[in-house]
């Protein structure tokens, strides 16, 4: 089990590490510990983490909070308390934590926490490589990637074989005519050409499906091609969370860690340039409705919402305020100096334009007062 320790004590830290590398009867490997929150963010990105002890009252944030965010955007992570106190054992216990343990750590009790986690571990390890039924994904935000039923990046022939998979992935639910096609994909290309080209691009593309497992991946029927094949996607996750009426902290979590950039950016495609443009623009008006009308947002994730805005739209200069002024209510000089920095360069140095005045305002406001 790959473990992580966060606790903005160092000794606490040192004292747990020492005792969990006593349990040589379990395959443990500590891949980080961390008084920072954030550091510790930074290796989820990066590692597979099995289990975090974590401390409950830190002195930025509380440990409920970060247990809550990390179980949305990583469900298989088990959540292990170390506190002095034992009043939060009921909430911990409400988010599923897998045990709760308490300052003084005992040798007895971190046994029998490390036990029920290896048991945990141990059945999702034994439940996945019992799973039969398994769906190629697309990957389709940023660069674009589908995985095949064993996981693995598929690898296309010609970049037409992938765009075409794409277009036809796209418009599953309906029959395309294979002129339509063509002039979506070889636009310049004689008629006798094009038609050859999608002849081919169908032929290999064929192939590379039916090697998953499906007979008869692409429908013809009267000159229209239809994809014929179950394939999940983060778009199809983005598009149920769109379609949603209301809106909680895990909903919101799950749309941050889904849209990590714009539909198909690194592919380029004009066809799907609108689609781009209507995804984001929902992206941002679902995001300043949640900020503007949800009362007690959790300070993490109304950053990051904060901060995803103005990645997909970095030139908005009400985005820009809501972020610096975000900073200084949470007293951050540091990154609040960083914001203005960054908003000055966009603005003036990129662009040529001042610094609007309400955020000259607060910003020159709040340096005064610290």
């Amino acid at each position: 089990m790959n473990i992580v320790i966060i606790d903005d004590e160092k000794m606490a830290i040192d004292v747990l590490r020492i005792m969990l590398e006593k349990l040589t009867q379990f395959t443990i490997c500590i891949k980080g510990t961390y008084t920072n929150v954030r550091d510790a963010f930074a290796l989820f990105e990066k590692e597979r983490v099995d289990v975090v002890f974590l401390d409950m009252e830190m002195i930025d944030v509380h440990g409920l909070q970060v247990a809550k965010k990390l179980l949305v955007k990583y469900p298989s992570m088990q959540i292990i308390f170390v506190t002095a106190h034992a009043k939060f054992a009921v909430d911990a216990f409400d988010i599923e934590a897998t045990d709760y343990l308490l300052k003084p750590v005992r040798e007895n009790r971190l046994l029998k926490a490390v036990t029920k986690a290896q048991q945990v571990f141990s059945l999702r390890q034994e439940m996945q490589s019992k799973q039969k039924e398994l769906h190629m994904y697309a990957h389709t935000f940023g660069s674009f990637r589908l995985l095949d039923v064993q996981q693995q990046i598929v690898k296309w022939r010609t970049r037409k074989v992938k765009e075409l998979f794409l277009y036809l992935w796209f418009n599953r639910n309906k029959p395309l005519l294979n002129t339509v096609i063509m002039e979506e994909l070889w636009p310049e290309a004689e008629l006798e050409k094009a038609g050859a080209n999608l002849h081919t691009s169908i032929y290999l593309l064929r192939k590379i499906l039916k090697q998953n497992g499906s007979e008869n991946p692409i429908l013809l029927v009267n000159n229209h091609y239809q994809l014929n094949i179950e394939i999940d996607s983060d778009y199809e996750e983005l598009v149920q969370l769109l379609e949603r009426e209301h809106y909680d902290e895990q909903a919101i979590q799950q749309l941050l860690n889904c849209y990590k950039d714009d539909f198909l950016a690194a592919e380029e495609y004009h066809w799907a340039i609108q689609i781009q443009l209507r995804l984001k623009q929902s992206v941002l008006h679902l995001l300043e409705m949640y900020i503007a009308h949800t009362n007690e947002i959790n300070p993490l994730l109304k950053l990051d919402c904060l901060q995803k805005m103005l990645e997909l739209d970095e030139y908005n200069e009400q985005y820009m305020f809501l972020l610096l002024q975000f900073l200084i209510e949470k007293n951050k000089k540091q990154d609040c100096t960083q914001c203005f920095d960054m908003i000055q360069q966009k603005l003036q140095e990129e662009l040529g334009v001042p610094v609007p005045d309400n955020i000259k305002s607060i910003y020159a406001e709040y340096m005064i007062r610290v």
